[in-house]
């Protein structure tokens, strides 16, 4: 008996009873469907989205590297599953080239970020998705 209560108990454990599952985000920005290179300093910040539809306060920072791609590296690279706000920021002064054309006009567009990787494919000329 106890030998059945002890599989029982070691089969809830492995079934993963406990906390939610994390997310891990990566991708690249595009334009048109086509890679758009970055110069200077580009990031991605991701905004959770609470359940009343308002962002939060809590941040993720993903730079933009120079052939377009990104990574959250930060918070172990791991987030909650959910909605969230992305907005790309341009650090610096840049020409108005590559990413850095698009400041100010991908702010605030809604993703969904599910648990386990998230291979994203952002398309700066159409911020509403």
């Amino acid at each position: 008996m106890l030998r059945f209560l002890l599989l029982g108990t070691t089969m809830l454990f492995a079934a993963g009873c406990g906390g939610p599952s994390m997310a891990k985000v990566k991708g690249r920005v595009v334009e048109n469907g086509q890679p758009i290179p970055s110069q200077g300093q580009a990031s991605l910040v991701l905004v959770p989205v609470g359940e009343d539809g308002k962002p939060g306060t809590k941040t993720y920072v993903m730079e933009i590297v120079a052939d377009g791609s990104f990574e959250l590296l930060a918070s172990g690279g791991e987030l909650l599953p959910g909605a969230y706000e992305v907005t790309l920021e341009i650090n610096g002064k840049q020409t108005a080239s590559g990413v850095a054309k698009f400041k100010g006009a991908y702010s605030h567009v809604r993703i969904e970020i599910n648990s386990g990787v998230n291979d994203l494919t952002l398309d700066l000329t159409k911020p509403k998705g």
